[in-house]
């Protein structure tokens, strides 16, 4: 089979598995897919997908694999990226140094850390932390970490800290809870 045909199978399947994401409809999702590291998101129509092969207005490095961005208000993204946790003690290393320490960054305020599940069926062991950063604006930002493929990854959602709340409810916690582990 081509490429391309294994592409709209996959789609085709996700779309599938994935109607009965709260929220999202087949009329209204799109996948963002990552082979090489075998997991996928279903997505709202109004996100939209920036990768290394399509990088609209972003630069990526090495370790950036996609960035999700709100389309109504672009402030609201998500970052896709490899992380150098690549282990379950380096995630229990991680918990243990955010609660002990948390970030050496000016602005920073702890909110959380904790331990979590994602996937679509809640499945996947994660770290979690959730935290401001005082700026202009100011924004609260929720990194979420994982290992798959004995790889980790971060997934770090950010907002404007006066819309937070609604936005994580309204676009980071569908996107969470929508990932396919392969």
């Amino acid at each position: 089979m081509t490429q391309t045909v294994m592409r709209w199978i996959s789609g085709l399947l996700a779309v599938c598995a994935l109607a009965a994401t709260p929220g999202l409809t087949a009329e209204k999702v799109q996948h963002y897919t990552n082979q090489q590291h075998g997991f996928s998101f279903a997505l709202s129509e109004d996100v939209r997908i920036f990768t290394p092969d399509n990088p609209g207005p972003f630069t990526f490095g090495a370790h950036n694999l996609a960035i999700l961005v709100n389309r109504w208000k672009p402030s609201d993204l998500i970052m896709v990226n490899l992380s150098e946790v690549a282990d379950e003690k380096g995630l229990s290393d991680l918990i243990s140094g955010l609660e002990s320490q948390g970030l050496p960054q000016p602005g920073y305020r702890k909110i959380a850390v904790r331990q979590t599940t994602v996937g679509k069926n809640q499945d996947k062991r994660a770290v979690e932390h959730i935290f401001d950063l005082k700026g202009q604006p100011s924004r609260t930002m929720r990194q979420v970490c994982f290992i798959h493929r004995g790889k980790g990854f971060a997934l770090v959602c950010t907002a404007n800290a006066d819309n937070y709340q609604k936005t994580d409810e309204a676009f980071f916690e569908p996107v969470l809870r929508s990932i396919i582990f392969e």
